[in-house]
């Protein structure tokens, strides 16, 4: 097995191969990976979808054989765009709840045919390719006051980077995983009172380095995973906390993707 899919809701991505390690990220269901590495009950994995790599209990992923890969490949995909809601297994009846940002692949009528199962998904889904940045603040605010979670990406629990890709995806468009990776795609905008609903703003640590961003959802406001997934100020200088008025993120870029 060189290929496995995710077909469980949410699954842990750890930094080593131990139950106890970092959480790094997430997958969700309908992600698929390659299998770079197998040690004991343990898989390495690199997701497809951004690149991302870390470790994968090996009982959490499906096997995937060479034609579903080459087929998954080819066929349009899907995206989940409810926080959470009922997907059906219509072949081995039974159901489960999925998070907004998985992915389904050649739907009709909200139904496909994945590892020798029909599926059938009951909410709102989009088409991946079809990009509308105007989306963006609706599916931002949905996640108003999700807890923060390092390497989460979905209601329950999400960081950073992990919320504007999730978000970003249920707008169509894939992006990368860490802030540092999304930082280096989409147009530069060069002022913070040039940039537009939907733009991704970027924050630097005193090293230099790029440790946070989040969305602008309009002229003087940014939504963003700190503590939680909230609303604050924003300007040239950074981040205003509306809580402890205070700076608490200093800017250092933006990007726009269209």
């Amino acid at each position: 097995m060189n290929q496995g899919i995710c077909l469980l809701s949410v699954v842990p991505m750890r930094s080593m191969p131990d139950d106890k390690s970092e959480m790094i990220s997430q997958l969700l269901f309908g992600d698929w990976v390659h299998i770079l590495e197998k040690r004991d009950k343990w898989l390495f994995v690199q997701n497809h979808s951004d690149r991302y790599q870390g470790w994968v209990s090996s009982g959490q992923l499906s096997p995937l054989e060479n034609e579903t890969f080459n087929e998954l490949q080819s066929q349009p995909q899907w995206v989940s765009n409810d926080l959470v809601q009922i997907l059906e297994n219509k072949t081995q009846k039974f159901s489960f709840i999925v998070t907004a940002g998985s992915s389904f692949y050649n739907c009709k009528d909200k139904e496909f045919e994945l590892c020798g199962d029909t599926w059938h998904y009951h909410g709102e889904m989009i088409k991946t390719g079809e990009f509308d940045s105007s989306h963006i603040p609706d599916h931002a605010l949905l996640f108003l006051h999700s807890p923060y979670l390092w390497g989460g990406k979905s209601a329950l629990g999400m960081d950073c980077s992990g919320f504007t890709q999730l978000v970003y995806k249920m707008a169509g468009k894939s992006i990368h995983r860490d802030a540092s990776q999304q930082a280096s795609q989409g147009e530069m905008i060069n002022l913070v009172h040039e940039a537009l609903p939907g733009d991704l703003l970027f924050f630097d640590n005193e090293e230099g380095s790029i440790t946070h961003v989040g969305i602008m959802i309009d002229e003087q406001h940014i939504i963003h995973a700190h503590q939680k997934v909230r609303i604050d100020k924003i300007d040239h200088h950074g981040i205003f906390n509306v809580d402890t008025r205070k700076y608490t993120h200093q800017l250092r870029l933006i990007k726009r993707h269209s």
